[in-house]
């Protein structure tokens, strides 16, 4: 059983707490690299060279369908996101998540990143966002990453039958 987190962007954005110190900017495909630095070390399990980053998510780029950022603090890279959009479901996904380097975890960049994310999403005109947490690290990295999400606004859906994702949307939306 895959396990989903969803966000409704219909309604206001989670009220977390951030990193007042961390400055989270939209990238191009020049930095896609950057991005794919830190994919290594966060996800080194799965993504072993940052020249995998600039290969899959730069057509996204390139589409104007996905837009990194990456969160500096002292002006050092120390997290990224990308989200995407899907225009015909309404749906935007945080391909791949939300990843901080090791040493920066439990300082709020990762609620910081998440935030501009769905922001991101909201403003194209989103009504809901998803991800599947994942971590080639271990089960137990994994169920850190579904906690934050949780923790940070999201709700769990599990998926038992194959369905459309405007269908799950509408029946979490018709349950609340």
């Amino acid at each position: 059983m895959r396990i989903k987190v969803v966000w409704d962007l219909t309604r206001p954005l989670p009220n977390r707490r951030t990193n007042e110190w961390v400055v989270v900017k939209p990238v191009g495909r020049d930095q896609l690299a950057e991005v794919g630095k830190i994919l290594v070390r966060t996800w080194g399990g799965f993504i072993q060279d940052p020249q995998a980053t600039v290969d899959y998510v730069g057509p996204y780029v390139d589409a104007g369908v996905e837009q990194p950022f990456i969160a500096y603090l002292d002006g050092m890279p120390v997290g990224c996101v990308s989200p995407r959009l899907d225009r015909e479901s309404k749906l935007g996904v945080l391909d791949g998540g939300v990843h901080v380097l090791q040493e920066h975890r439990r300082r709020r960049i990762g609620t910081s990143l998440l935030l501009v994310a769905l922001g991101w999403l909201r403003d194209k005109g989103m009504r809901g966002a998803w991800v599947t947490p994942n971590n080639p690290e271990s089960k137990e990295a994994t169920r850190r990453a579904e906690a934050f999400y949780l923790a940070t606004g999201g709700r769990h859906e599990r998926e038992r039958k194959a369905s459309s994702a405007p269908e799950r949307v509408a029946r979490q939306g018709a349950s609340r």
